[in-house]
Formats: C-alpha cells, structure tokens, sequence
C-alpha cells in the first residue's frame, strides 16, 4: 500500500485530519495517531484549494480535487467538515461506518462521480440517507456487517441501487419566486426511510412504478443486486424482481458482460436460470462479446446443472 502523511491537529485528546498526502488517489483514514482517535475530517480537507494549507512536513502530494479516487474512513469518525469533498470530480468510492453523527453543509458538492457507497453498520442512527440526499446521481450502496462466525469480520449482506433524480429551479415571474422541482424517481427511492434507517418493504414496492420510468442500465443493476443479496426482501416483490429480470435477460447478461461483472454473470448461471434454453441465452452473449473466461465459466455450469442425457439403445 501507498505510503501516507496527515496533517492534523489535536482537540480534547481527539485528532482532526486537515490535509491527505500520498503517492494514491486512494486514501485509507486510520483509526489512531500519535496514540489518540481520529475522529473528525476538517472542512474543505479534500477540496482543490483551501484558504490556509497546512504545513506539507512529508514529502507527498497533497490528495485533493481530482486526485482523489477512494476512501476509505474508519469507525472512529464521527464528523465530516463543510465542503470537504467540493468538487472533487475523480472521487469514485466512499468507504464508511454508519455512526457518523455530522456532515456539514455541502460535504458532497460537486462529486459528480461518486457512485460506489460501502457502508459498514453499526448499532444506533445511520447517516446514509443523509449522504444519499446530496447524491444525485445514481448510487450503489453495499451494505456490511459483523458476520455471524466469530473471528470472520464482516460480510456483505445488502447491495442497493438508488438511481438518479434532478433538480429544476422554476421562476414564477409575476410572483418573482423561484421554486424547486424534482425530477426523477431516485428521490422516493432516497426518502425509502424511517428515521435514519432503510424500509425495504418500502423500496421494493418502488419497482412496480420504476420499472418503467427507470433507465434499463440501471433496473439490471437495481434487479440484480436486489435478488443476490435478498435481505428482507418478501416474497411478492421476489416473484416481481424474477419476472422482470426473466423477461429481459438477454439484454441483461449483455450488460453485465459489457461492465465486467463476473460475479453477477456466476449468480444468473448458477442460481438464477432454470432452464437449459436460458442458460444458452447467457452463453451466446457471453460468446459475442468474445468474453472468454465468461464462456469458459458458464460452459463448466452448465454442464453441471443440465448435464447431457446419453441415448439407450435397446436391441
């Protein structure tokens, strides 16, 4: 791993990271230094430019604007500053504990890019929906905890799309009053909430409208993540998710093919498909795309779950 240096000061016993350096656009917070907790992110800390830049002691570039790609925070943080990530237009990946208590105004203005969430949960108040709601963009959120083994850490169990949704300044010029408007069903996906925590019941029931006001990119995704980590996922909103996805599956495993998605591509060949035919579907993609390590694992699947029956003959 890329070395890194932080800039940081010490309040109440507790360090607050000015500045990131390294040789990486990915930066990995760590939990202590200098023997007391990191526990706050400073405003505009990520940003391009910053009224009074800290004195730069270890030799690296400072990580900031679009230099940042990914990162990662631990459990200790409990405060984002205001405008720490503006316009950080290479930021891709954001990797975080639920327990963070305060982002200020603006943390995520400007991060047009910022598609990958991956939330680690702990007990008590999340703050994923208020990251959401500055995202507008369409978001995949990988949800993780503490596995049931112990000594295993932690395991993936929820994997959820949030598709985008705009906003639209509209002037009433005789009242000289400029509202708001949303456009775009991510936004009922984002308020798919109680309090801070996610209603499943709620987002599932989104489908019936969304499958046909949704980009088709982005139901695959939404679909496919949905039934391969089916966490509180009931059984009607399952049979309608498998409905969807049985009547586009062609244009599905093309997709996935085209993003490079193996993982996905093994669940629709292992789990998914429950005929032969189907399972060609997915092979003859596979075979356009000259994918051939897709090929070669939907081959060796298919041979085991729709072996070829040898003919008898009877003199």
């Amino acid at each position: 791993m890329a070395e890194e240096y932080f800039a940081y000061e010490v309040k109440n016993k507790e360090i607050c990271i000015l500045r990131c350096y390294g040789s990486s656009g990915s930066v990995v917070i760590p939990e202590a230094l200098d023997g007391y907790p990191v526990t706050e992110l400073s405003a505009y800390a990520f940003a391009k430019e910053l009224e009074e830049e800290p004195e730069n002691t270890g030799g690296f570039p400072c990580i900031c604007g679009d230099c940042l790609e990914e990162l990662y925070l631990p459990c200790t943080i409990k405060r984002l500053g205001r405008y720490i990530f503006y316009n950080c237009l290479g930021f891709r990946k954001l990797s975080f504990y639920s327990n963070i208590a305060f982002m200020g105004a603006g943390a995520f203005t400007g991060c047009e890019n910022l598609c990958c969430l991956e939330m680690h949960r702990l007990e008590g108040n999340s703050c994923l929906r208020e990251i959401l709601q500055d995202l507008k963009q369409k978001v995949s959120v990988s949800c993780y905890r503490e596995a049931e083994a112990p000594g295993e850490g932690q395991e993936l169990f929820c994997r959820l799309v949030y598709p985008e949704f705009f906003e639209e300044a509209v002037e009433n010029t005789p009242a000289r009053i400029i509202s708001t408007q949303t456009h775009g069903m991510g936004i009922q996906y984002r308020n798919a909430f109680r309090s801070t925590q996610i209603v499943f019941r709620e987002y599932d029931r989104l489908f019936t409208t969304g499958k046909y006001n949704i980009d088709l990119s982005i139901l695959i995704e939404l679909v496919t993540s949905r039934l391969c980590y089916p966490f509180a996922l009931e059984e009607d909103a399952r049979l309608e998710y498998v409905n969807w996805l049985s009547e586009h599956l062609q244009e599905a495993s093309l997709y996935l093919l085209q993003q490079g998605a193996l993982g996905e591509l093994r669940w629709l060949s292992e789990k998914f498909v429950s005929t032969s035919e189907q399972m060609d579907v997915l092979l003859l993609e596979a075979k356009h795309q000259e994918n051939t390590e897709a090929v070669s694992m939907m081959m060796d699947v298919k041979y085991r779950r729709f072996p070829v029956r040898k003919k008898k003959f009877c003199l």
